[in-house]
Formats: structure tokens, sequence, C-alpha cells
């Protein structure tokens, strides 16, 4: 589904975001990414998504390579993908309801059937009995859930989510939980950036971690090396 290779992103105020990224995600796995503040996270994310290119390197997405795309090549990965970043981008002056059925009506689906589907997804983030409610009248973190409940309405291949519960409680927490386990037994490739320990409680998935750029993953008892650095825990 996802695979990664030597990839680097450089900014052009010469920060380097990323360096020497190796990874490989299959269809339907469930992976976080770990790291701190201004690590990475969501470069990697919107690599992932065509929302940046990489500076060097090679990045393919569901058959999708991301180092030169075409523009109808980043309008299918578009298609193929639910994101949820942290500024939502929801529609001021709409509904709950009418934020999340969007995501459906683009790909002309029946008023009738896309009614229906998102109130389905907003029953499963709790949100039901918000459906009405103008977005902008909604709680931080009531709109996170919105913007989670637009990305999966449409059942895509692949789930990207920056920070999806760091505005939640706990009982919100879960309801993230049981989304992301639900879009795991339809098949869906799910990538979470996340600082959150409750989350990965819950709900266990592969573990990766940034750190100044570089990627390393979880293994067993401590760190094994993926891309660059060096071995071992802290």
């Amino acid at each position: 589904m996802i695979c990664a290779r030597g990839v680097a992103k450089v900014y052009e105020n010469g920060n380097q975001a990323l360096q020497d990224i190796n990874l490989k995600i299959t269809a339907g796995e469930l992976v976080y990414v770990l790291g701190a503040s201004g690590a990475g996270k969501t470069t990697l994310l919107k690599l992932l998504l065509g929302m940046e290119k990489p500076t060097a390197g090679g990045l393919e997405v569901a058959g999708i390579s991301l180092v030169k795309p075409q523009a109808k090549d980043i309008r299918h990965l578009r298609r193929l993908t639910g994101a949820v970043f942290q500024d939502f981008k929801l529609i001021p002056g709409r509904t709950a309801l009418e934020n999340v059925a969007l995501s459906l009506r683009v790909l002309g689906v029946p008023w009738s059937e896309n009614r229906q589907k998102s109130m389905a997804a907003l029953a499963e983030v709790g949100l039901t009995d918000k459906a009405g409610n103008l977005v902008q009248t909604l709680s931080w973190g009531e709109r996170q859930r919105v913007a989670l409940a637009r990305a999966v309405v449409r059942e895509p291949r692949l789930l990207l989510a920056d920070e999806p519960t760091g505005n939640l409680d706990a009982a919100s927490v879960g309801f993230v939980a049981d989304v992301l386990a639900r879009a795991g037994d339809k098949g869906i490739t799910r990538v979470v950036a996340t600082h959150d320990s409750r989350l990965l409680e819950r709900l266990q998935g592969r573990v990766l971690v940034l750190k100044q750029g570089c990627l390393q993953e979880v293994a067993g008892n401590g760190w094994e090396q993926t891309a660059c650095g060096d071995k071992g825990g802290e």
C-alpha cells in the first residue's frame, strides 16, 4: 500500500523535516507515528497525501508514484484517501451532517443513501445528537470527531489522521479507537500521527517514532533502527 525508499523532505527555508525514510506499510495495517512537535509527523502525512513532494527518494502510495505525480494521479489518490488534519477544514455555516455528507456528495451518491451513511458515521463518533448543529457552534473536540466521520464515511482504502484525539476526553478517545478498529475490519490502511498513549492502549498497532526527521520502529523490548540514527532507547 505504501512504500518509501530513502525519502527526504527539505523545505525552501532549508529546514530538513525528514531524512532517509524507508518504510513499507501493507494494506489493512494500523501504523502509529509518534514524535514530539516538529519531529516531522505532519510532513510525513502530507507526503502520503500528495500535499507535499519529497525532495529525494522514492514514494509510492496505492501504486501511485508521488515523486513527480501528474494532477490526475493526485486526484485519484485523494479519492482513495480519507484524511483528518489538525485544522479540520470543516465548512462554517453548514451542519455537522452536511459537512460529512459532502464527502459522498462529490462522489455522486444519492441523497437518501448519503444521509443514511453520513448519520451512521456521526453515530460512530458519538455525535448523532449534533447532526443538525452548525459546525461553528460545536466544541473543538466535537469538530475533530466530525472531521473523522467525514474521512471514514466513504470507506477509503487509506485513512490518514493527524492527532485525532488531541482535544478529546477519555470517552471520545474510545469512539476514535472504535472507528479505527472498524476501519481495519474493512481492510482500510490507517496511518495515525499521535502522542496520545490512551489511543495506543485502547487499540494496538505497529508503532513508529520520528525523532528529528529520522524514523525508528518500536520492536519487542526496545528500538529497532529503520532509517537513520543509532539503535537503542533513550
